[in-house]
């Protein structure tokens, strides 16, 4: 698959202009229903705040529901939660869900389970909630975004708020607001992307018995070698995360991956979309001839959502680097603190690339108890007044951005830009970068969030 350079197709154009209603006038409005958004979205209303939540898909969680992601990824440093308040919280009802089957659920996640949650916390926080509707256009007066443009099953219409937070994940909204960004790496190089699925029909026992589970075994590696060689699966993609039992009867599988994907392309996440649903398949026969406990197993689902790894990193007013995170650095404007590794996932397939992600993975993971700090000031896109940032695009370096783009990671930065949209508001402006930050970091701690 290559990335598509919509520079290269010629195209015509049209001139549009239309009268559009504005529908909406909510003091805050967050677009992006993922885990940042949601973070952010509840955090603000339940500080009073008019909050307006809108997602371009049919139901909240994005990566973590629509795309069947299937576990959290760390959300303690081994002593304490790092995503207290708003994470902590959602985590801790999805528990009480599981164990009212009867099933500790842990670190994994049971996606339908988890959207009843996040409904039910956007529910009970006042929170306006709309689906199915798809940012179009952001009007700028200046510096400051104006209004946006949405379209909806009911046509277009338009959203006047005095603050924007920037959910989507990809930084859609700071980007077409004329924030500066960063995409890949220096040399073009972008982690590959994951279509999720959903897996019934296997004997959970005999599998963990089997020693057949993911990328961090010889035996794996030597059998997934096996099967490219043969030619019963098509593309060397040693990266193998593995599968995670979700529920009772159900587990969710992170396998495979679409190499080069664009996030920002319609036409290479649909590429991607195709052949990765094409890919499970030999996955699935895969895991019935090979691997114990799979032999009457079948894919039931596959993501809505494209597990994009990688997007836009918008370049705020401070910008998180390796150095911060090597060091475990503190920051005085600091609105929580994360410990992920950084896990670039290999952009090439490959054996020997699956080695060198081993290595640069295990050398950045922390011990017991450290973690780095996450300044306030990566929320707050260059160039644009009443914006905010969180989730996956915050202003950082790749190496960060591969650690803090996990779930538990969202809620932080998302919960910090609730917070601070409303102390913004609450002190009758509409630029958060004039916000008392011992203010933020007071509420934020009283929330349960750990900081230095």
């Amino acid at each position: 698959m290559i990335i598509v350079n919509l520079g290269d197709i010629i195209m015509h154009t049209i001139h549009f202009e239309s009268d559009i209603p504005v529908r909406y006038t909510p003091d805050l409005t967050v677009i992006g229903a993922g885990p940042g958004g949601i973070a952010a979205a509840v955090s603000a209303a339940r500080q009073g705040i008019d909050t307006l939540l809108l997602d371009a898909h049919t139901m909240p969680g994005g990566m973590s529901t629509a795309a069947r992601v299937p576990i959290f990824m760390p959300y303690s440093d081994g002593i304490r939660i790092l995503c207290g308040g708003f994470g902590e919280e959602a985590i801790l009802r999805l528990h009480d869900y599981s164990s009212s089957l009867g099933f500790d659920s842990a670190e994994s996640i049971d996606a339908e389970h988890l959207k009843l949650v996040y409904e039910d916390m956007l529910m009970e926080s006042g929170v306006h909630v709309l689906y199915e509707s798809r940012l179009a256009k952001v009007q700028m007066d200046g510096t400051r975004i104006e209004s946006i443009i949405v379209t909806a099953p009911d046509g277009l219409f338009a959203v006047k708020s005095r603050i924007f937070i920037d959910g989507t994940g990809n930084g859609t909204v700071a980007a077409w607001a004329g924030a500066p960004f960063e995409f890949g790496a220096p040399d073009g190089d972008v982690m590959p992307s994951t279509l999720c699925s959903l897996w019934t029909g296997f004997d959970w026992t005999t599998y963990q018995k089997g020693g057949l589970h993911n990328h961090g075994e010889k035996a794996m590696l030597d059998l997934l070698e096996q099967a490219f060689n043969s030619g019963e699966l098509s593309q060397r993609d040693f990266h193998n995360t593995g599968i995670f039992r979700i529920s009772q009867y159900t587990a969710a599988a992170n396998i495979s991956h679409e190499f080069n994907v664009n996030p920002s392309s319609a036409e290479s996440i649909t590429a991607a979309l195709i052949t990765g649903r094409k890919r499970l398949k030999e996955y699935e026969r895969f895991y019935r001839q090979y691997i114990p406990g799979f032999a009457n197993a079948q894919i039931i689902d596959s993501g809505s959502l494209l597990g994009c790894r990688e997007g836009r990193r918008i370049l705020g007013d401070y910008v998180l680097t390796r150095k911060d995170f090597d060091a475990r650095r503190d920051f005085p404007d600091e609105i929580g603190r994360y410990n992920f590794a950084a896990d670039i996932h290999p952009s090439h397939p490959g054996r020997t690339a699956i080695e060198e992600h081993k290595k640069h993975f295990h050398e950045s993971c922390m011990k017991r108890g450290e973690s780095y700090g996450i300044p306030y000031r990566i929320l707050l896109p260059r160039n644009v007044k009443n914006l905010l940032t969180c989730g996956r695009c915050v202003s950082c370096d790749r190496d960060v951005f591969a650690s803090i783009r996990v779930i538990p990671g969202c809620y932080i930065t998302g919960q910090a830009a609730g917070i601070a949209s409303a102390i913004a508001l609450e002190n009758g402006n509409d630029d958060p970068r004039k916000i008392h930050i011992p203010d933020l970091r007071s509420k934020l701690m009283h929330l349960g969030v750990y900081m230095h």
